[in-house]
């Protein structure tokens, strides 16, 4: 399994925004994602701007396939405006998983 972190901080007070886009566009995507296991947004309790995005995936290839294909480059595109311009993108294997 792999996994696609998102780390970033928004413009304040639009976190509201990112939330609602996130579930309409994002978790209510059309189709399936091939590979996609799991989708996880996470909002700090420090700072209110500031959140994660984390997928997990069956394959690294599956998750590259999301990165650079269409509908990912859409929804990003939607919310760009929102972004500081402080965020970034990381990938992890999973080496153990306690359940």
């Amino acid at each position: 399994m792999f996994v696609r972190m998102v780390w970033g901080k928004l413009r304040p007070g639009s976190w509201a925004d990112y939330e609602r886009h996130y579930h309409e566009n994002v978790v209510n995507a059309p189709s399936p994602i091939k590979g996609l296991r799991e989708r996880q947004l996470l909002r700090s309790t420090e700072d209110p701007d500031e959140g994660v995005s984390v997928s997990i995936w069956d394959t690294l290839e599956d998750m590259r396939s999301y990165e650079t294909g269409e509908f990912r480059q859409k929804i990003a595109q939607e919310v760009e405006n929102l972004y500081r311009g402080e965020y970034w993108v990381k990938h992890f294997e999973v080496v153990d998983s306690q359940q």
